[in-house]
């Protein structure tokens, strides 16, 4: 899908977008939009059409109604006599009156040369009926008068958007009243779009009653074009419409006949042009090329499309729907993200974090996809120790600097990084002479430092796996078997101080262990057959068991036990030593949990492997994890050998600062088997050592063990330390350190390491009679 997201891309805006057009679902987006543009492009009429508006206090003055036709003469006078360019009347004259009221409107009407307009209009029956009444100006009105339309056709909605130009009544087409006031030819049937964007507050009013009491200046009209019509509430005409909601019939009449003395007679044309130009934006950004030059291109054109309307409304009266090419864009959006997202997943899958190399699945896929003769797997020699000395950021530079000259060696063939000691790419040629040239080239060019911030010495064993060998053994070769193969046949090179081996048959029953680790760690973990046993801490003071050591273990179905001393190593060789420690960590953290729940609330220890203090994501992850926990934190300890903690303080300082920061215990494990001083471990944050058990187990026969401890003991007190001892086999021993103020004691005296479930049991016995 990713190789097609833009073939999809196109598709799915093209049918989206069809989809809106013909169906009409983004027709209340589109009105929407039209309000905002009617807001942008918001101004004050022209002034030259002005309302005679019948409004309240018309009505209060002329306390009868209908009006009398005479008031209605008088205002035709006195508009004359001020010399106004047309008179328009927006009230119904359908209705006889009487004789005498009739001949006054009647003679006003003849004085002004039959130039005034009265309306004509249709209306339904009545509520629900498909039958219509034409309304017609009364007998004596008509000859003397300019017939027109005041029909308002609002939308399905309830909305007045458009006016007609022209309109059939009583089987006569007619001119509106909008066009005739606007002086514009009329198309019978045509409907325009009001422009809402004129501020109907913005048209001049005036009261009828100051009109015909001669309060309204002349000049003030003169050459006006004069709409006369109901504004007060209580006659009841009014409509809703966009954005201003209720406006009086007379008051949409002059906005549309502003509409037209503006300039063109409006005109819609629907969303086949804005979708034609979302979609040849959508195949330009489909195209090849720079991710930023499309993104510019395709926010451009959006913008181009939303702004099209705006300036075609506000200079050519020219509307478009956008809708669909909206609907269009939007899917070309979310098609193109989901993309992007999928694709930055991928990469994320197929890329080492630290280095951004391509990892072991892009090697796999590359295989898969393209071929190979033969993989080759450089390993790094003293990774861990390399790892140590730098820390994390110096070491992913380091194994960048050295996969960039693997690079070049091997005439720019991609470089992998399949764990975190070893790099590997694939051989397309099964020539052996010329591989074992480039080796050589390699093992020769490794020979200057390596710059990571400071020169390190590296050097590379290489070990290589043929795809012919395992094409013999059953089928298509696998690119993760063939890797495991060539870090077998590279770690026989290394023990036997050779710069290279290939790996053979002979190599199965090891290849197939590494692969164990490789391919059976998770499902291991996920089944339980990887598990946690826990060793009892004695308090010596209380003489209860306050916390436990978690100890992995891994019970193989069909190797049986295998010792923790024979995997762990592997484990972290093979860069999976994060996945297995945080494994530990969540089922300890679940098993003190459940301890807490049967009345037992005691703490819990992991250890945490030296080449993990210097791993960002691990120290986030494990933070996160204590967070989220709803054991304490202060009965969390993490455990870390003093050799770890020595080899590189800087960043051991820093990770174990950041989880105690939270509140959980740092413990400083094999204390005493290093080269560092007491005084020196203060600069860490620990909150207890754990004195090595070669110390511990001698020390009622060995003077100087004794000595050794006992200042341990009082020196750690001094700096606000607890002490815990390892190893403890006997009831001398135990004794002897309560007597030298231990805190803490642990070992097969106190306890063997069991699961979570014995321990269980093992703490409601009586523990200071079973020490």
């Amino acid at each position: 899908m990713l190789a097609r997201r833009r073939a999809i891309m196109v598709m799915m805006a093209a049918a989206f977008g069809l989809f809106v057009a013909v169906s009409g679902a983004g027709q209340a987006f589109d009105h929407f939009l039209r309000q905002l543009r009617d807001a942008v492009r918001m101004h004050s009429a022209s002034g030259t059409v002005q309302i005679v508006e019948i409004d309240a206090r018309s009505l209060a003055a002329i306390d009868k109604w209908p009006w009398p036709r005479g008031h209605h003469a008088e205002a035709i006078d006195r508009l004359r006599k001020a010399q106004v360019r047309s008179i328009a009347f927006d009230v119904d004259f359908s209705a006889a009156s009487t004789l005498a009221e009739d001949a006054r409107l009647a003679q006003a009407l003849e004085r002004a040369g039959g130039s005034v307009i009265l309306p004509t209009f249709r209306q339904q029956a009545s509520a629900g009926s498909s039958d219509f009444i034409d309304s017609i100006p009364a007998k004596p009105f008509v000859d003397k008068a300019f017939l027109a339309a005041v029909t308002v056709f609002p939308d399905r909605d309830g909305l007045v958007r458009h006016m007609p130009l022209g309109a059939e009544t009583a089987g006569v087409p007619r001119p509106s009243l909008a066009s005739m006031v606007a002086e514009r030819e009329a198309e019978i049937g045509r409907l325009f779009e009001v422009d809402y964007a004129i501020d109907p507050s913005s048209i001049p009013r005036h009261s009828f009653i100051d009109l015909i009491s001669g309060r309204i200046p002349a000049s003030a009209l003169a050459g006006k074009r004069i709409i006369i019509g109901a504004t007060a509430i209580e006659m009841g005409d009014r409509y809703v419409v966009p954005h201003y909601g209720v406006l009086p019939g007379v008051v949409i009449q002059a906005l549309a006949a502003e509409t037209l003395i503006e300039g063109a007679i409006p005109q819609h044309y629907g969303p086949a042009l804005p979708l034609a130009l979302a979609l040849l934006i959508i195949l330009l950004c489909a195209r090849r090329g720079a991710r930023a030059r499309r993104s510019v291109l395709f926010a451009a054109g959006t913008l181009f499309i939303f702004a099209l309307p705006l300036a075609t409304e506000e200079y050519a009266a020219l509307s478009f729907d956008i809708a669909a090419a909206a609907a269009a864009l939007a899917a070309a959006a979310c098609v193109a993200s989901a993309a992007l997202l999928a694709e930055r997943y991928r990469a994320r899958v197929m890329t080492d974090a630290a280095t951004g190399l391509p990892n072991l699945a892009a090697l796999e896929e590359s295989a898969n996809l393209t071929g190979f003769a033969t993989i080759v797997v450089a390993s790094i020699d003293r990774f861990a120790a390399i790892a140590s000395g730098l820390g994390a950021e110096n070491t992913a530079k380091l194994v960048s600097r050295v996969a960039d000259r693997l690079h070049v060696i091997n005439g720019e063939a991609p470089i992998y990084r399949t764990d975190e000691a070893s790099l590997a790419w694939l051989e397309r040629d099964d020539d052996p002479a010329t591989l074992e040239d480039r080796l050589q080239a390699i093992i020769s060019v490794m020979r200057s430092p390596v710059d990571c911030g400071r020169l390190v010495d590296v050097a590379l064993t290489l070990g290589m796996a043929d795809a012919a060998a395992e094409d013999e053994d059953g089928g298509s070769p696998d690119p993760r078997q063939l890797v495991a193969n060539a870090s077998l046949a590279a770690l026989h090179a290394s023990r036997k101080g050779l710069r290279w081996e290939r790996f053979t048959g002979r190599d199965s029953d090891e290849t197939n262990w590494h692969l164990s680790l490789l391919g059976e760690l998770d499902a291991a973990m996920a089944s339980g057959e990887v598990w946690n046993a826990y060793q009892p801490q004695l308090d010596l003071v209380s003489g209860e068991i306050i916390a436990a050591e978690a100890l992995v273990r891994w019970l193989h179905p069909q190797r049986g036990p295998i010792a923790p001393d024979n995997f762990i190593p592997l484990v972290e060789e093979h860069g999976r030593a994060r996945d297995l420690t945080f494994h530990v960590l969540v089922r300890a953290l679940e098993d003190a949990v459940g301890w807490e729940v049967a009345g037992r609330p005691i703490g819990v220890a992991v250890n945490v492997s030296a080449t993990l203090l210097g791993d960002t994501d691990f120290i986030e992850q494990v933070r996160e994890t204590l967070e989220n926990s709803p054991l304490p934190n202060d009965r969390v300890t993490i455990e870390v050998t003093e050799s770890a903690a020595m080899n590189n303080p800087e960043t051991a300082i820093a990770a174990l600062a950041s989880w105690r920061a939270l509140g959980i215990n740092i413990s400083i494990d094999d204390y005493g088997t290093g080269q560092s001083s007491l005084g020196y471990l203060q600069k860490l944050p620990a909150t207890e050592l754990k004195v090595d058990k070669s110390f511990i187990q001698a020390i009622n026969s060995d003077p100087r063990n004794a000595i050794m401890v006992r200042s341990t003991i009082a020196l750690a007190h001094e700096l606000g330390i607890k002490v815990v001892a390892e190893g403890i086999e006997d009831a001398a021993c135990l004794a002897t350190l309560a007597e030298m103020g231990c805190d803490t004691a642990q070992g097969y005296h106190i306890g063997r390491p069991m699961s979570a479930a014995n321990l269980a049991i093992f703490l409601k016995g009586n523990l200071r009679d079973a020490a």
